[in-house]
């Protein structure tokens, strides 16, 4: 079961590679679209976390998320920490009820994460190798929070 969990974390991961991608092929695209990927994005983030509180209606979840986005929203990092909290309502969601939508959500959402990240460091680094090693260094917390919930949750 962790095996399944800890698959389906990569998979999610990657859609920030995904992302990059299409702004890799499509870059004379990004800044005209930058709009609209926000847009996603929040539109995106907005579904997950109704979604996940439809599935899984709690005073304790609503708390816990809403504390997460609260804090997280006076970091200047505050889109990274926004993946991360999708990591702690991935292993919610897993745990709870509603995993197979919250995994695709978490997963498209990567998509104009990855390409806004690409528009953000295109204009200082022109070297793509650059851009992908700092976007791991950025969100690999992601992946090693969800790895680490999912090992807390095999304990439990």
């Amino acid at each position: 079961m962790i095996l399944t969990y800890l698959i389906i974390l990569l998979i999610i991961f990657l859609g920030l590679y995904i992302g990059l991608l299409v702004g890799y092929l499509a870059q004379e695209e990004l800044k005209p679209g930058k709009n609209y990927l926000n847009l996603l994005r929040h539109l995106l983030f907005i579904a997950i976390i109704v979604i996940f509180f439809v599935k899984n209606w709690s005073v304790l979840f609503v708390i816990m998320i809403a504390a997460l986005i609260i804090i997280f929203s006076f970091s200047r990092y505050r889109e990274t920490l926004y993946y991360y909290a999708l990591a702690v309502i991935f292993f919610l969601a897993w745990h709870f009820n509603g995993i197979t939508l919250i995994a695709l959500l978490i997963f498209l959402y990567g998509f104009p994460v990855g390409s806004i990240y690409l528009c953000d460091h295109i204009k200082d680094k022109k070297n793509i190798k650059k851009i992908v090693l700092g976007m791991l260094y950025d969100y690999v917390g992601f992946f090693g929070l969800g790895v680490l919930l999912g090992l807390i949750g095999l304990l439990l």
